[in-house]
């Protein structure tokens, strides 16, 4: 899970033109609504996000409340997905992505894919949204609900939400349930995996 706050949308920290941390006034914001504890994505569970929602060459990833920022990196490094953005509202979580991205070893063409923003996800508008292929989530499940309208008017028919261990809800089912073991701290867990594609109809 990554960490997710509830508040104005922020400064964009683009990996484009090099990464740059926020500024200092970019992290005064109103008090948030919302705080998701941050639990990085296991690398078998990032995996399985990705082939379960079919990242191809060229495709747009968001990952929402992006965390250290491994979901956008994997898409462009390994599924050679044409643009990677994380939005993360904890300035932290920014400077995660940045030795992220220095991890990665990853080439000036790669990171020029790569944009991450300081943001609240729960302010994003349907048409922040219209030229996405695919959506990632590691969020709460109240949250999920939170951006299910807005996932669903703004994406394109066609375009895939992917979310690790929470639904959106009963009144929209997943169109796929996997489930995937990782390697934890307590042990072997086993994480589900949802899918959903964007009908033409947006129903």
């Amino acid at each position: 899970m990554r960490t997710l706050f509830a508040a104005a949308l922020g400064l964009a920290v683009a990996l484009a033109a090099g990464f740059r941390p926020a500024a200092a006034d970019d992290t005064k914001k109103e008090k948030p609504e919302i705080e998701v504890v941050y639990v990085p994505t296991k690398p078998e569970v990032v995996k399985k996000m990705l082939v379960l929602a079919a990242v191809k060459e060229g495709d747009t990833v968001y990952d929402l409340g992006c965390g250290d920022g491994r979901i956008a990196i994997s898409a462009v490094k390994d599924f050679k997905a044409g643009r990677g953005l994380g939005i993360d509202y904890n300035p932290e979580r920014l400077k995660d992505c940045e030795k992220s991205v220095a991890d990665a070893k990853l080439s000036p063409e790669q990171q020029k894919k790569l944009t991450f923003k300081q943001g609240d996800v729960l302010k994003m508008k349907p048409e922040d949204f219209k030229d996405v292929d695919v959506v990632t989530l590691y969020l709460y499940q109240s949250v999920n609900v939170r951006l299910k309208p807005v996932l669903k008017e703004g994406l394109k028919p066609g375009a895939r939400v992917v979310s690790n261990t929470f639904s959106m809800g009963e009144d929209w089912p997943p169109e796929k349930t996997e489930r995937v073991k990782a390697k934890t701290d307590y042990g072997d867990t086993e994480y589900t995996v949802y899918l959903w594609t964007i009908k033409g109809d947006k129903k």
